[in-house]
């Protein structure tokens, strides 16, 4: 006899006419069934391939999308229309024969970030009332609900108003000049065009018969409004999500307002949930359903299939040197009792986390990859930091190319050209050629003075170099080079400033900087030969949805960090929650809940109580886990 559960997933794949919505807690499978009822429409010939959109938002899952499909379809075909909203929305806006002559630059966050400043600037909207990322953030998520500057508004009647909504004009305008979009104005540019363009809107509605949106809980309002669209008036249009794994209300994904959306576009809508988690032992599936009260999520409401499992492991420890040093030390000891280091991970809240168990992996020289982000080694300004080193100890000429003008120094392209030697390399003899015959070499006074300046500075860190240790030498470098103001003005400077101090914590334990750089070098080297999947998986958890491992350590289960401090009293705290549930629900076999008793934080010392959620745990699927006493020693800070 079928269970409920099998059934529903028969009638998910067998689904063909109308729309139709799937609440899928974590691990039911709800990407297969996608998959399945895709492959289904096709090989019963009620669709083309190329007649079935399928949406989803990370290049990864569309990536895997492709190539499971593939395999189901028994033939090869790369071509299958799986996107992004944001590269679908890229691929309609590429139709516009404007656009093929002169395709738009899509500028980055910073790119675009400087390009809002000139726009405050421009309205003369003080940032000292009006702070630029607090702007932007506006502007961003009128974008995301498919609002543009036109009809932008934010309190009705205030003096403030009109000055945003000048600011949002002018900036549309300078990207407009530059033949540039920022990341949002993708969808809000397709949704606009379709809206003024029927006929390409018919065409697409012939074109693509049947629509399906996976992970729908990440949708904008203004991702939606492309996605109704499209659906057209057959909308045979499938959507599939969890609202308990809703995480990004930052970037606008408001599941319970698309959820009322859908239900009110479309009240002839069929709604299925499913029941089965084929991922996680029992345990585990206890644990991430316990964190919120009895009926406020349906969907997590879950049947464990793989059996019972082991208890959840809580880990207590005194401070965040002994965290990293256990979670090295536990993943080795997995590792030599049938579990492979790709088969884990570990998820912290923050990027900064990683920085202590980053280390304490290297030392250990345990492999890790980081597949959101690169290694620190290879971040931009820690290579600049490590060029900064190198130029204070050495002659090395391609150190010198990559830092002359990096904090910007005034020197353009045709300078940087004629300080270049035929192979395009910065030379220390072109230098002194530069500030002893200007003339000559074409430059101008104000060039060569800049380059006397450099030259300056780079004789005082060779100096420096040689009275202080790596440490402090990357203080002085921050300092007289100007990096630090430098990164105090961009966007992400804060977060580029912290693998900086990750990089001068490491630089501590070494006596002198060229001994520092030779274990750099040494490192460098292990990661190149390292393939990309042969260690323990770092994430932060938001980057962890979708995925899962064997084995999942969350670092940092604390009051402060998860939930974090400017969540704890305030509605923010909800999605704080659906957060630490989509980390414990990541899990397949073994679970590590990781707590420290003190943490440095900000520069100072806290003493933060264990996270809230530990305590939500039921405490007969979650137990103390002891640390191995004959471990050896691991240095600490803690006062």
């Amino acid at each position: 006899m079928q269970s409920t559960d099998e059934t529903v997933r028969q009638q998910i794949v067998q689904h063909v006419y109308g729309p139709l919505e799937i609440q899928a807690g974590h691990g039911t499978g709800k990407t297969t069934l996608l998959l399945e009822r895709y492959a289904h429409l096709v090989k019963n010939r009620q669709a083309w391939p190329y007649e079935v959109l399928l949406l989803t938002f990370t290049r990864r899952v569309v990536l895997e999308m492709r190539e499971r499909l593939q395999n189901l379809l028994g033939e090869d075909c790369d071509d299958l229309p799986i996107y992004t909203l944001h590269g679908f929305a890229r691929s309609l806006l590429a139709r516009q024969p404007e656009y093929k002559q002169h395709p738009y630059a899509l500028y980055d966050p910073n790119q675009a970030f400087r390009v809002l400043r000139r726009a405050m600037a421009q309205v003369q909207l003080p940032e000292t009332v009006w702070p630029a990322t607090f702007v932007a953030g506006l502007i961003a998520e009128a974008k995301e609900q498919a609002i543009g500057p036109e009809s932008f508004a934010t309190v009705p009647g205030s003096a403030g108003q009109q000055a945003l909504a000048q600011t949002y004009t002018h900036y549309q305008a300078l990207l407009t000049k530059a033949r540039a979009m920022d990341f949002a104005d993708l969808v809000l540019g397709a949704v606009r065009m379709l809206r003024s363009d029927s006929a390409l809107l018919a065409q697409l509605h012939q074109h693509y018969r049947f629509v399906m949106v996976d992970e729908f809980q990440d949708t904008s309002l203004g991702q939606y409004a492309l996605v109704r669209q499209i659906a057209g008036p057959t909308a045979n249009l499938v959507i599939a999500g969890s609202a308990a794994q809703s995480i990004y209300e930052w970037r606008h994904a408001h599941y319970p307002r698309l959820s009322a959306q859908f239900q009110a576009d479309f009240p002839q809508a069929r709604q299925v949930r499913l029941q089965d988690n084929f991922r996680s032992s029992t345990q585990i599936v206890a644990a991430a359903g316990a964190l919120f009260h009895p009926g406020q999520y349906p969907d997590v409401q879950l049947t464990a299939q793989r059996g019972a499992g082991q208890p959840v492991r809580d880990v207590r420890v005194p401070n965040e040197y002994d965290e990293a040093a256990f979670v090295a030390r536990e993943t080795v000891q997995l590792s030599q009792t049938g579990f492979a280091l790709n088969e884990m991970a570990v998820f912290y809240r923050t990027n900064r986390q990683s920085a202590l168990v980053e280390y304490e992996f290297m030392r250990r020289k345990v492999p890790y990859v980081l597949p959101q982000r690169q290694r620190l080694y290879h971040r931009r300004e820690v290579r600049d930091m490590l060029a900064y080193l190198m130029l204070a100890t050495t002659d090395d000429e391609q150190a010198l190319g990559q830092v002359i003008n990096t904090p910007p120094r005034g020197l353009g392209p045709v300078t940087m050209r004629l300080l270049s030697d035929e192979l395009g390399h910065i030379t220390w003899a072109r230098l002194i050629e530069a500030i002893t015959n200007t003339a000559e070499l074409g430059l101008k006074p104000q060039a060569a003075q800049t380059i006397e300046r450099f030259w300056d500075l780079a004789h005082a860190l060779r100096d420096a170099a040689a009275q202080l240790g790596p440490a402090d030498l990357i203080d002085r470098i921050l300092e007289e080079t100007g990096y630090r103001a430098w990164l105090t003005e961009e966007l992400d400077g804060p977060t580029r400033l912290n693998s900086i101090h990750e990089l001068r914590h490491e630089a501590e334990g070494h006596v002198s900087t060229a001994q520092f750089l030779a274990a750099v070098q040494a490192q460098i080297a292990a990661d190149l030969e390292q393939p990309d999947d042969a260690g323990v998986t770092f994430l932060t958890i938001h980057a962890a949805k979708g995925l899962q491992f064997r084995v999942v350590f969350v670092v940092g289960l604390e009051e402060g960090l998860l939930p974090a401090a400017k969540s704890v009293d305030s509605a923010a705290e909800a999605g704080e929650r659906r957060l630490a549930h989509v980390a414990i629900s990541r899990a397949c076999d073994l679970l590590y809940l990781v707590s420290a008793q003190s943490r440095e934080l900000n520069g100072r010392r806290i003493y933060p109580r264990p996270s809230r959620y530990l305590g939500a745990i039921p405490k007969e699927v979650i137990s103390r886990y002891p640390l191995n006493d004959a471990a050896p020693p691991v240095k600490s800070t803690a006062t």
